[in-house]
């Protein structure tokens, strides 16, 4: 494998959840975020939220520390979504890729946690490019999700 080139192998491409992404030492440049908000029983939105992962640090975090490590696979996964997209064919459809399907969880996750006090009865995601340091400052939205039902919610 050359430097700069993509792996394509279908065995290797299984086992990229288990690496994080590397691209951030390239250059700097946009980065994908997820944005997610809820969907309460009186029909309002919440505001948006930036998921940003961040875990706190304790001493025994050097030796045991799975908090971290699922925060470092949640920010791995939004940054496949996003290279994925980037090499979808116009003829396929954003829902038929894995990384979304995990997308459409982790974002359920998050907006239930959004409102914990309260139900909700739908979420919507977006997938965001934001400028890193120096850049000019617009951000460009490369996924709108559709509005998600919650299936434990009678209407």
């Amino acid at each position: 494998m050359r430097r700069g080139q993509n792996v394509t192998h279908p065995w290797l491409f299984l086992l990229r959840g288990f690496f994080p992404s590397w691209r951030f030492f390239d250059a700097p440049g946009l980065q994908p975020r997820l944005f997610v908000r809820a969907l309460l029983n009186n029909k309002e939105w919440s505001a948006w939220y930036v998921f940003v992962p961040r875990a706190t640090f304790r001493v025994r975090d050097l030796l045991y520390n799975p908090e971290n490590n699922l925060h470092l696979t949640e920010q791995t996964l939004i940054e496949h979504l996003s290279s994925d997209l980037q090499a979808l064919p116009e003829d396929r459809d954003a829902a038929s890729l894995v990384s979304y399907s995990l997308t459409v969880r982790l974002a359920r996750r998050i907006a239930r946690g959004l409102v914990s006090d309260r139900p909700i009865t739908g979420f919507q995601f977006d997938l965001r490019l934001l400028p890193g340091l120096g850049d000019d400052g617009t951000e460009m939205i490369i996924l709108k999700s559709p509005i998600y039902q919650e299936a434990d919610h009678a209407s």
